[in-house]
């Protein structure tokens, strides 16, 4: 036997012991893990979002926690805070068309649901609407509901009407049907009808760019944009706004448009505008921060990341983007203290484990990388890409004791 498949075998001892132990705890204060279909894998992130979309519109409360737990793998990954916000929306029908009807007091109260679709702009300002249809639909049922006992009419034949009403109806309402259907080119020409009708332009004008940024059309998605800023800033008011309205996100999203077509000064610029909206939008100091990365600048680096984390010091997704891009400017000291952080924020996210492995491995410290490298192995999916790589360096590593 070579002395890298004794490493392997050597490997696969440790992992299984490594793995029994990381499923055996479970922090406390989580939600219990939604039992997943046979063969699952229980570290893919992609097998809680499933159940949480096949459980959504019957039981919203297990498919809020198997977002959760979606979110809690893959802590980055912006889809699974979105859907957890429309699960726990869908948790009271009542209060849920209230919210929808603009009754602050509900909104203020829901604010902790909604801002984690905040976050998840945060994590992709362009991410899609593709479950608000579920929204809209359950607040149809209970308008129906609500009008049946009031009436004596049949609920479903209320919501066929309402159904035909929003068929025939705002093209601002059917442009949100589509965009959410995925008929992207009929969205973008009700929302263009809409526009030339609203007095409130700027929110259409915005979903419009958004649109235009997800079909590859970037001139048109910055025109847009632009236009929803003019808009906005005319109608700036003291009134509740949405964080998804905000001016703040508008502009980082005009700035990762200029980064994706090579401007990065245009690029810069926006983000910088996008800071003076709002002092405590954190992204904005990552994706300067990604400019330094790109230019080899350590200074600017760090100096964003710093101000990043220091309004938002628990996140672990963005104390692991902070360890990576350490690494990768070799300043390895500090890179360990973020990716430690990261791991003691979240003790399932595998992605800081292999990070700092190379980190320990890099700084001779063998025995430490190879502990990193199995606890990797043990809680990352077995489609991680990046599964191969660790199983190669855990296996020289163990060759080697």
């Amino acid at each position: 036997m070579s002395r890298c498949a004794k490493g392997i075998l050597q490997l696969a001892v440790s992992l299984a012991f490594v793995t029994l132990t990381a499923s055996a705890q479970k922090p406390r204060g989580l939600p219990d893990r939604p039992s997943l279909p046979d063969g699952a894998d229980r570290n893919d992130p992609w097998a809680y979002y499933r159940v949480g979309r096949s459980a959504l519109e019957k039981d919203p409360e297990k498919a809020a926690d198997a977002f959760f737990w979606a979110a809690r793998l893959n802590p980055i990954w912006a889809e699974a805070y979105y859907g957890r916000r429309t699960a726990l929306l869908l948790r009271d029908p009542r209060k849920l068309t209230r919210y929808f009807n603009g009754d602050k007091g509900v909104i203020r109260e829901t604010m902790g649901i909604d801002s984690l679709y905040a976050y998840a702009l945060t994590l992709n300002p362009f991410l899609g609407p593709q479950l608000d249809h579920m929204i809209l639909n359950a607040v149809i049922q209970e308008i129906s509901r609500q009008t049946a006992n009031r009436t004596g009419q049949s609920p479903n034949e209320i919501a066929y009407m309402v159904q035909r009403y929003l068929s025939d109806g705002p093209p601002e309402w059917r442009a949100m049907v589509a965009y959410g259907d995925g008929m992207y080119p009929q969205a973008l020409s009700l929302y263009a009808k809409a526009v030339e009708h609203s007095k409130h332009k700027g929110g259409l004008l915005a979903e419009r760019g958004r649109l235009f940024y997800q079909m590859g059309q970037h001139d048109s998605a910055l025109t847009n944009l632009n236009q929803a800023l003019v808009e906005m800033r005319k109608e700036d008011k003291k009134d509740l706004v949405f964080f998804y309205e905000s001016k703040a996100l508008l502009e980082s999203r005009i700035g990762m448009i200029q980064h994706v077509k090579g401007d990065k000064a245009a690029a810069r610029e926006a983000f910088g505008r996008a800071l003076q909206e709002d002092l405590s939008y954190f992204p904005a100091h990552v994706q300067l921060a990604y400019l330094g990365l790109e230019a080899g600048d350590a200074e600017t680096v760090i100096g964003e990341m710093n101000l990043a984390v220091d309004i938002k010091p628990d996140d672990p997704g963005l104390r692991y983007q902070y360890g990576y891009a350490l690494g990768t400017l070799n300043k390895l000291k500090e890179a360990e203290i973020q990716l430690k952080k990261a791991i003691e924020l979240d003790s399932d996210f595998a992605a800081p484990h292999l990070v700092l492995g190379e980190v320990y491995q890099a700084t001779q410290r063998r025995p430490e990388a190879l502990k990193e490298y199995e606890t990797f192995l043990a809680l990352c999916s077995a489609k991680d890409p990046r599964r191969d790589e660790a199983t190669e360096l855990a296996a020289v590593l163990s060759s080697s004791k």
